[in-house]
């Protein structure tokens, strides 16, 4: 008798987190995590109050219709700082389901949150949907980075994947201040024409929202960027105290680090 193997259950991860202050430094009292969806404590910088905390992946990647739900709540004053452990590796899609990762974030009064920028790999034949929404209270904080790769490059993986779709939206106090949306289906569209990626492969963006943007010199921090060599950059005033930077390269490497610089340029002028 032949024993068929079972059928695999789509991993549907979840991570909800609250922060509020206490005592001076900002804790994280509510945590439900759901695997392979993981997060790790607090932790904290000398005497900084800000919270430093993890966000980890245990599965090592997501496979056709998984799916991610991540919700972050900062209460008034609350500082935090999220780190992904790794790249977010999206794998084939063998059954032709799209995998879904979803992030809600609440950012209440005088708090702030930073979200370092870490590669999102779509792999040959995968079919990713990315959804992240933001809403912030008029004097909160928010600096928030992200990569999308074109696929395993160095095994030659090129714009092989079926989908990938990433929209995000920023509101503050309710009105809706950024919209951004990219979708690729590299079948049907051609991604090196002039005004889409040309010879870029790599897409980077900053977000930053605060009350103290007019304060921060753009020009500079422009004119500073290290581009060329395959790098361009560039940055935007938006309406509502925020500011988009936009970064597309040929090279992962390059694009990271420079975009890591500027996110702790613009980290430290907030």
């Amino acid at each position: 008798m032949t024993v068929s193997k079972p059928a695999r259950i789509n991993h549907h991860g979840k991570l909800d987190l609250v922060f509020e202050p206490r005592r001076g430094y900002t804790r994280m009292p509510h945590v439900f995590q759901q695997p392979p969806l993981k997060a790790s404590r607090e932790l904290y910088e000398g005497k900084d109050p800000m919270a430093t905390v993890y966000v980890m992946e245990s599965s090592g990647g997501m496979v056709a219709g998984d799916r991610n739900d991540i919700s972050i709540h900062l209460k008034p004053k609350s500082k935090v700082r999220m780190i992904q452990q790794s790249a977010l590796k999206v794998y084939r899609s063998h059954t032709g389901e799209t995998c879904v990762q979803s992030i809600n974030v609440n950012v209440e009064e005088q708090a702030r949150l930073e979200w370092m920028p870490e590669v999102i790999i779509p792999f040959a034949n995968a079919k990713f949907q990315m959804e992240t929404t933001i809403q912030l209270a008029a004097n909160a904080t928010l600096l928030w980075g992200e990569i999308l790769a074109p696929g395993r490059e160095k095994r030659g993986e090129v714009f092989d994947f079926t989908s990938l779709k990433s929209t995000m939206r920023i509101s503050v106090d309710g009105e809706l201040i950024a919209f951004d949306a990219i979708h690729f289906t590299p079948e049907t569209m051609q991604y090196n024409r002039i005004g889409m990626l040309e010879e870029a492969l790599y897409i980077g963006s900053i977000w930053l929202v605060s009350n103290n943007v007019d304060k921060i010199d753009l020009r500079a921090i422009q004119e500073a960027m290290n581009v060329g060599n395959g790098l361009r950059a560039s940055i935007t005033k938006l309406t509502g105290n925020a500011v988009h930077c936009r970064f597309l390269g040929v090279d992962q490497w390059t694009l990271q680090q420079e975009m890591k610089r500027v996110f702790s340029e613009l980290a430290a002028c907030i």
